[in-house]
């Protein structure tokens, strides 16, 4: 075999390790974030009622510095895309036990293809920090609120 034909197998095979890895290898997570399943799920119907329902069931937090959390909360798709999706509005009420600080974040989305996600910056202090959310799915003519949702995070 003469050599171009084994640098060409050499690097066919180099090309193909490189593929399978970056395929087999993913993305991973960031080294702080971590996914919290809540103490109390929620769930509503989307308030295009044939569509699908918002189901919240964990939490993704995110935390990089001492007594500062990222919570971020996923959000339903809705199948109405094309009539420009509805509007949610999260209301976020965090309560750290440790040290009686308390809080309250707000924040509106869309929900439309791609699902979007709420994102919260809390800086809470130390301890444990139990939270409840709220979300309002809205079209101009009505709303449909989710059950209160609940959750616990252990904030260093």
């Amino acid at each position: 075999m003469s050599t171009p034909i084994r640098r060409r197998i050499v690097a066919a095979g180099f090309a193909a390790a490189a593929v399978i890895a970056g395929v087999t290898t993913g993305t991973g997570t960031a080294a702080g974030e971590t996914k919290v399943p809540l103490t109390q799920p929620c769930f509503s119907l989307s308030p295009y009622i044939l569509d699908q329902p918002y189901v919240q069931t964990s939490v993704t937090v995110d935390q990089r510095v001492s007594g500062s959390v990222v919570v971020t909360l996923g959000t339903a798709s809705s199948f109405w895309f094309l009539a420009g999706g509805y509007n949610t509005d999260i209301r976020l009420d965090w309560h750290n036990t440790d040290t009686g600080a308390r809080g309250t974040e707000n924040t509106s989305i869309r929900s439309t293809v791609p699902a979007g996600t709420a994102t919260f910056f809390l800086g809470t202090g130390p301890g444990r920090v139990e939270f409840t959310f709220r979300a309002v799915n809205s079209l101009p003519l009505w709303s449909i609120p989710t059950n209160t949702c609940r959750g616990v995070i252990d904030v260093w």
